[in-house]
């Protein structure tokens, strides 16, 4: 099964440590190696800003500027070259000082673009070293990471989260400026922000359903799970029906309108709610299993969503897995590489050396590893 697109070739020229570093790439599974320091995660985090404003450390555009850069911003970029559905795609991320700070500007094919990082049609999806805490991180982590998934599959999921904030700054806006009186204005903001914020619900709500039937159908060396949504309007989503849910979120919105004057916050939203998750046989919640059963129970998921993607044909993705081997039993691992490599889609990861990699007949045959401390990917100014 072949994937929709591939990431071919990768040119970083002043990003982080990486003064400048050329990688092409010919394989789905791709290992990076090197010592501690060598900028394997940057590497990833650079791929990681073709989905993120930010990235997956969030990061400010100051922080990924080379500290050794001296001379003109100009001198910065992440030149990603794309495989995309049997066409070639060259897309581009430059910087230009605004004002106060740095600003992102894109490029396709060399030509400067007006597109912003959703225009673009594919998805990264990461996986890195803290979302194995993810029961004990707060509710947002646990929301990002199931949006997260389904903005894989669904890009109008996306859209409605970017739709859904922005409405949310625009009410509080309003609010702000002219008060909780009645207004035109305001009812029409706060009629989009329902519309949209039920969508999003609902997307979840069928997503986590859909991952619940998953699970009984994973071997059994993995915990039988059950996720619920823990958040208002999700349980109104499985009482009543979404048109009637959404009059309860408007009245809502209204009726909080002097609270959220006054705190400055939105106070009732569809970003209240909570990923809760249970064992299904001890009835446990995840939060109270030890730190290695949480990392299991987390990847658990992971797999749980590679089943889903099984039964979609078209898998504009690309996978990042920092650092996963070294809190991963190796038998574990190899299962998810397994069904990774069975999907088509290329996948990213990081190590020190890679060794048991290396030790597996099966798996050093399909990963392609490369060493950035080879000096080989290293690219001279002149050729930049």
């Amino acid at each position: 099964m072949s994937s929709n697109i591939r990431l071919k070739k990768l040119i970083l020229s002043n990003y982080r440590n990486h003064k400048s570093l050329n990688l092409e790439i010919n394989d789905d599974l791709v290992l990076i190696c090197g010592r501690n320091g060598s900028g394997k995660t940057n590497v990833l985090e650079s791929i990681s800003l073709y989905d993120s404003p930010s990235g997956f450390r969030n990061a400010t555009l100051n922080e990924i500027i080379s500290s050794d850069l001296t001379s003109s911003i100009e001198k910065f970029g992440i030149n990603g070259f794309f495989e995309i559905e049997n066409n070639s795609l060259k897309i581009g991320i430059g910087l230009k000082k605004g004002i106060t700070n740095f600003q992102k500007i894109m490029s396709t094919d060399g030509k400067r673009s007006n597109k912003i990082i959703t225009d673009y049609p594919f998805n990264i999806f990461w996986f890195v070293p803290k979302m194995s805490f993810l029961f004990i991180a707060n509710s947002e982590d646990r929301r990002r990471f199931i949006d997260s998934m389904i903005s894989c599959n669904d890009n109008s999921h996306k859209n409605n989260l970017n739709k859904y904030e922005k409405y949310k700054r625009e009410r509080l806006k309003i609010l702000k400026r002219w008060g909780f009186k009645e207004s035109k204005w305001l009812d029409l903001i706060e009629n989009n922000l329902a519309e949209v914020g039920i969508n999003i619900c609902d997307a979840r709500r069928n997503f986590i359903k859909q991952l619940n039937k998953n699970f009984s159908n994973l071997i059994d060396v993995y915990p039988n799970l059950q996720l619920i949504l823990g958040g208002k309007l999700d349980k109104l989503l499985n009482e009543k029906p979404a048109l009637e849910v959404e009059q309860i979120f408007l009245t809502n919105l209204r009726d909080a309108r002097e609270k959220d004057f006054h705190s400055g916050r939105t106070s009732f939203s569809a970003n209240k709610t909570d990923l809760l998750v249970y064992e299904m046989y001890s009835k446990r919640e995840a939060k109270s299993f030890s730190t290695g059963q949480q990392k299991i129970i987390v990847f658990s998921i992971f797999l749980s969503f590679l089943k889903f993607l099984e039964k979609k044909s078209s898998k504009n993705i690309i996978f990042l897995l920092d650092d996963v081997f070294s809190y991963l039993d190796k038998n574990f691992i190899f299962i998810i590489l397994e069904k990774i490599n069975d999907l088509g889609i290329q996948t990213w990861m990081t190590d020190i050396n890679g060794d048991f990699i290396s030790e597996n007949k099966k798996f050093s045959n399909l990963i392609e590893k490369i060493n950035i401390d080879d000096k080989r990917f290293k690219l001279t100014e002149n050729k930049l």
